[in-house]
């Protein structure tokens, strides 16, 4: 694809501005860093030019050191950034890592849960009416260590 350029003469090429932390100290209006179009030096102007012609010279010092606090601040948003990406990526790891623990112990405990029923079945006890009653609440109680499966079970009187 082919581009075509005009060059019109009579036609003003916008002139670069960079605002600057301050404001005009005659009309409030934010100052702007612009370069002078015949000896291309720069200087402080107000952006709203031509109703406030306020301009000073510019000091180099003061673009080094905004320069300096931009590049400051931008190093610093990437370190956050960074900082947040690798905490995030801890707190999943963490999170893993526990309900492995978790599972761990859910399975453990189904186990011991599972050999306390062959331990109290009726069966192995037939005189004991206990027997059946505590059979029965380890049977819940193995219910509520399923997986997916949320809290305790009530206690029957």
């Amino acid at each position: 694809m082919a581009t075509l350029t005009l060059d019109l003469p009579e036609v003003p090429h916008p002139q670069a501005a960079y605002r600057l932390a301050a404001d005009c100290p005659r009309c409030g209006a934010p100052l702007v860093l612009r370069q002078n179009r015949q000896t291309g030096t720069l200087f402080t102007g107000c952006s709203a030019y031509p109703g406030c012609a306020f301009a000073e010279p510019h000091d180099p010092r003061v673009q080094a050191l905004s320069t300096a606090v931009v590049q400051a601040v931008q190093t610093l948003a990437t370190q956050v950034a960074q900082m947040q990406t690798e905490s995030q990526r801890q707190l999943a790891q963490a999170q893993a890592e526990v309900q492995r623990q978790v599972a761990a112990e859910r399975a453990t405990l189904a186990r011991t849960v599972r050999q306390l029923i062959a331990l109290a079945h009726p069966d192995r006890w037939p005189d004991t009416p206990l027997a059946h009653e505590l059979t029965v609440a380890l049977v819940a109680l193995r219910e509520t260590l399923q997986p997916g499966t949320k809290g305790m079970p009530t206690a029957r009187r």
